[in-house]
């Protein structure tokens, strides 16, 4: 009985903590709500921005990692190690190269960086890269694009609310 007791007190957490409450009100709402069911509990926005959001493309980043280098004299040089990190469409490390040579594998910055990464956790790790290559988005009128709308209510502090193509994604405090 104890054990059913803590279960359904562990699942009541996890769900609430899905939860989410309005800046001014404090109705819940959650992520997967539309725009107008934000609307109808939240009240309208102090601000509204919405832009349209091409499909994810390729891309290339280049780092210049800084490193000593010893002339055999006395003095060093400091020198960089050319980084570079494709990542598909998807955003997903296909390739690393350190100074022309592929590696499935680095701790060039410090922190290990994988084939498979995804950019968010490339840039924990090496920071914001000196170089984005990226390949053009196909801009035909058969390619459906994203719409990105933000919601920002002016409380203390501001929140603001993500919605993509007109469904709640993300919410964040603004600091």
């Amino acid at each position: 009985m104890k054990r059913m007791f803590i279960l359904s007190l562990t699942c009541l957490m996890i769900a609430r903590a899905e939860a989410l409450l309005c800046p001014s009100n404090f109705n819940h709402i959650a992520v997967g709500d539309s725009i107008k069911t934000v609307e109808l509990k939240c009240g309208k926005p102090s601000k509204q921005e919405s832009k349209l959001i091409p499909p994810p493309t390729p891309q290339e980043w280049t780092y210049y990692i800084p490193q000593t280098v010893s002339t055999g004299s006395s003095n060093a040089q400091q020198g960089t190690l050319k980084t570079t990190i494709s990542f598909d469409a998807n955003g997903n490390a296909i390739n690393i190269s350190v100074n022309g040579i592929g590696v499935g594998a680095s701790t060039i910055c410090g922190n290990s960086i994988n084939l498979g990464d995804n950019t968010k956790s490339v840039q924990a790790a090496c920071g914001k890269p000196a170089t984005v290559n990226q390949a053009p988005a196909d801009d035909s009128s058969n390619v459906k694009k994203d719409e990105e709308t933000t919601y920002i209510y002016n409380t203390n502090p501001p929140t603001t609310f993500t919605f993509k193509n007109g469904v709640l994604v993300d919410s964040a405090d603004a600091k």
